[in-house]
């Protein structure tokens, strides 16, 4: 069984039952702290606690906080409203219940992209009376990336300089198309695609700047050079560097 990731916690008190506390959990079966890729499958489940005595307890998943990166694929045990929001609700005296759907990452999702799935609670009391909603609730989403970059790192001395050939590039299939600004040294674009960078003769520390990517797609991706430029070993805890 594949564990399960906490996205977002909502929770609700009916103004004329404060012990009416109506409960909705939404975890993921992927794991937040990694990256997400175009075209992935992500099952998102809801659990849906009852207030104590309220007549119902409404649990909702809104559609609009998926887009544009993603979309509903399939929903079983949810109804979609008419307001964009997929439903789902327990009775007096009913059991929690968990109900789960699955959603579709944008295949031309672009890198860097965000899903951040936002839910809603609601308690009403009586049969007939108003609804009483949390705040559209939303923690913990997903970020979209097309390729994983590395980091690359360089050490030089004061005044030193490192090439970047052209052709370089991380991963097969993407070219370099473009070279962020680096704060201290001086970065060069040659017209054969090749990136020099020389280090400034009177800075000691460090140094960054990005490159870019472009897939067959068109997509874009980025990667960050860290330069250090003095002596590494005279640096306790400084990167380690490798090649």
């Amino acid at each position: 069984m594949n564990d399960l990731h906490p996205l977002a916690l909502a929770h609700v008190t009916h103004p004329g039952a404060p012990e009416s506390l109506g409960t909705l959990r939404l975890v993921a079966d992927a794991d937040p702290a990694l990256p997400v890729v175009p075209g992935q499958e992500i099952t998102l489940s809801l659990t849906l606690s009852p207030a104590e005595g309220a007549y119902r307890t409404y649990g909702y998943l809104i559609d609009d906080s998926l887009a544009p990166a993603a979309a509903m694929l399939r929903h079983p045990g949810l109804s979609l409203l008419a307001n964009g929001r997929y439903a789902t609700y327990v009775g007096a005296g009913d059991e929690s219940r968990t109900v789960s759907c699955v959603v579709r990452v944008d295949p031309e999702a672009p890198d860097g992209a965000t899903v951040l799935p936002r839910i809603v609670v609601g308690v009403m009391a009586v049969e007939g009376d108003r609804l009483v909603s949390s705040t559209a609730v939303s923690d913990t989403g997903f970020r979209v990336r097309r390729h994983w970059l590395p980091g690359q790192c360089v050490t030089l001395r004061p005044g030193g300089r490192a090439l970047l050939p052209a052709g370089h590039t991380p991963v097969p299939g993407l070219r370099l198309i473009a070279v962020g600004r680096a704060r201290h040294g001086l970065l060069t674009y040659a017209p054969d695609g090749g990136v020099s960078y020389q280090a400034h003769p009177e800075h000691l520390g460090y140094d960054r700047f990005e490159l870019a990517f472009e897939g067959e797609d068109g997509h874009r991706v980025w990667s960050e050079v860290t330069v250090h430029v003095g002596d590494l070993g005279a640096s306790p805890g400084a990167l380690a560097v490798h090649g």
